[in-house]
């Protein structure tokens, strides 16, 4: 199941390298985007979810981004998350950027039944790295692979994702 879902993931981020036209206007200062997510988390467990994101740049190539992502249960638990993250876009070629991921996470997690442990609530780091590719000059398609440390619950997160910048 992965290995279809990383193949997945792949070509939906390659997917706009077979394009004919490239569109070449970039994101400037002051410019919004929203999108959704689809992440996966992995290692000792592997949850799919799916959230919403808005981003803001602060420059053409300093991103914030705020998203949020639900976990669909698994392992009688249901995860989400809140986070706050940086992106510094580095443009390679028509279209395609790379940037590295720094930022704040908050993550709850809700234990069924009631006789697990409960809820809990921890703050932790992302840190990681993603592409993005421009498809046209306001619809993108990212993808992200970070870590998540959070105490005692430390996880890798593998993210697709697409956006609609304004």
């Amino acid at each position: 199941m992965k290995k279809y879902l990383l193949a997945l993931c792949l070509s939906l981020v390659s997917a706009g390298t077979f394009a004919q036209e490239y569109y070449d206007d970039s994101a400037a200062a002051g410019d919004w985007a929203i999108g959704l997510n689809i992440p996966m988390t992995f290692g000792d467990d592997t949850h799919l979810g799916f959230g919403p994101k808005i981003q803001y740049y602060a420059t053409h190539a300093l991103r914030l981004e705020a998203s949020f992502d639900y976990y669909m249960e698994a392992h009688k638990r249901i995860d989400w998350d809140l986070n706050f993250n940086l992106h510094y876009l580095i443009p390679a070629k028509y279209g395609l950027s790379f940037y590295p991921v720094v930022g704040l996470t908050f993550l709850h997690r809700h234990w069924t039944p009631s006789d697990y442990p409960g809820d809990s609530g921890n703050l932790g780091v992302n840190i990681g790295v993603g592409a993005q590719y421009d498809i046209t000059s306001s619809i993108f398609a990212n993808y992200e692979l970070k870590y998540q440390y959070v105490n005692d619950h430390d996880r890798g997160n593998m993210c697709v994702g697409i956006g609609f910048r304004f």
